[in-house]
């Protein structure tokens, strides 16, 4: 199969953990580059390869094909720490990325006194449920015009504004906080940066000659709609655009750049952390979910909250993001469950029908969902890659989810190596 002649997005519908990494690593080998365009370390992306699970939290997902080029774009937040393990990572698997990688400049880099603050928020009453890796705190900084970016490392100003970090940081968590000096860690940061410094760039200038020349994009978002900083279940949220918007604002691209969506969704919902979840399931089938999909976070290894696909809410995300066609996950967890069951609306505790997600956080206090159950299915749906081989009420509840959510299904993964799927 020849080079993608679109430049297409790869974005989460729900509360992330979605499967993106599968289907990016599916479509990345007709593609000449890969973007991550936001999110850090926060998210992780589990590709299988013949069996062999490989975990990706900063790398693209592309990493995998020697064919696509890897960029990681300004909106996203970096860890040398992690992307130094990353690497290696990768090496021993005989995958050496120096030589078709640029990081952005203008990315904004995740100092320990961001992850400090992370810790010490989510030890407090007031629990979010982050990773504790100091994604947001990160961003914060960006926001407040003191961050440290990736360029700074070329610079003779580097510790400079490391030092204004320590020293507010300082004031935050007291006197009596453990930190790392300044001397401390720029010296660590150029020390993790220095194989790396041919890799670091222009990122925008890179992909608009990319986009002018015909070379096909792939971009890559990481969490989901619901996790996004404003448009997502505020405040148990992410703290980047990880909506369509974020695409553009991540890599400087214009909206004409972007020839179509794929929203990716698995065939049930999940979500890590607190924060509304109004399709949550608590009994045997929660458990028959989380144990037969494996829903353990990639990045902190906690089990997923689990519950029925909730099409309200994906129907919002398709419209947020303008989705083209849908990427189903996850299909064969759902095999032998007699009855199954799809979130169409909410229903408030006064009674009032909502078919979309409300903006407030004590709107969702009391929220009860509103749903239509499908027959479930007795063969498996286990490995199959075609439609006719999928069993008919499987067929029915996938013709369902298309008809709630108002959105074609391109694709549905039967299973977790890349070879268990099939495109419709």
């Amino acid at each position: 199969m020849g080079k993608s002649a679109e430049n297409i997005a790869v974005l989460g519908l729900q509360w992330g953990d979605e499967g993106k990494g599968k289907l990016v690593d599916l479509l990345s080998a007709n593609f000449s580059n890969v973007v991550r365009f936001q999110g850090g370390n926060n998210a992780g992306h589990t590709v299988v390869i013949n069996g062999e699970s490989i975990a990706l939290h900063q790398v693209p997902s592309g990493a995998h094909h020697p064919g696509c080029f890897l960029v990681i774009g300004s909106g996203s937040v970096l860890d040398f720490d992690i992307f130094h393990e990353e690497l290696e990572s990768l090496r021993k698997r005989g995958i050496d990325i120096l030589d078709r990688l640029l990081l952005s400049d203008k990315a904004h880099i995740i100092l320990p006194y961001h992850i400090a603050i992370d810790k010490w928020r989510e030890g407090g009453s007031i629990r979010i449920g982050t990773t504790g890796r100091g994604i947001g705190p990160t961003y914060e900084a960006k926001a407040a015009r003191h961050g440290v970016r990736v360029g700074d490392i070329k610079t003779s100003g580097l510790l400079e504004k490391i030092v204004t970090l320590y020293k507010e940081t300082s004031l935050i968590l007291g006197n009596s906080a453990s930190l790392p000096t300044p001397e401390t860690v720029s010296e660590k940061l150029l020390e993790l940066a220095s194989p790396l410094l041919n890799c670091i760039g222009n990122v925008h200038e890179y992909l608009y000659d990319a986009w002018r020349q015909g070379k096909s994009i792939l971009f890559e978002g990481a969490q989901a709609t619901m996790l996004d900083i404003d448009h997502g279940t505020y405040p148990f949220v992410t703290s980047s655009n990880c909506t369509i918007g974020g695409l553009f604002t991540g890599t400087g691209l214009p909206p004409k750049a972007l020839n179509k969506v794929i929203g990716v969704a698995k065939a049930y919902t999940t979500r890590v952390g607190a924060g509304p979840f109004p399709s949550e399931l608590t009994d045997s089938i929660c458990e028959h979910i989380r144990d037969v999909g494996h829903e353990y976070g990639t990045t902190t290894g906690r089990p997923r909250r689990c519950g029925w696909f909730d099409a309200a809410a994906l129907r919002y995300a398709c419209r947020v993001n303008g989705v083209d066609a849908l990427g189903i996950m996850k299909l064969d967890v759902l095999d032998g469950l007699e009855r199954i069951g799809i979130v169409t609306a909410y229903k408030s505790k006064d009674g009032k029908l909502l078919h979309t997600p409300p903006s407030s956080i004590q709107d969702w206090e009391g929220m009860e969902p509103v749903v239509d159950y499908f027959d479930g299915w007795s063969a498996p749906t286990k490995g199959a890659k075609s439609w006719s081989s999928l069993p008919s009420q499987a067929q029915k509840y996938l013709k369902g989810i298309e008809k709630t959510v108002e959105t074609p299904i391109a694709y549905v993964s039967t299973g977790p190596d890349r070879e268990e799927g099939l495109f419709v």
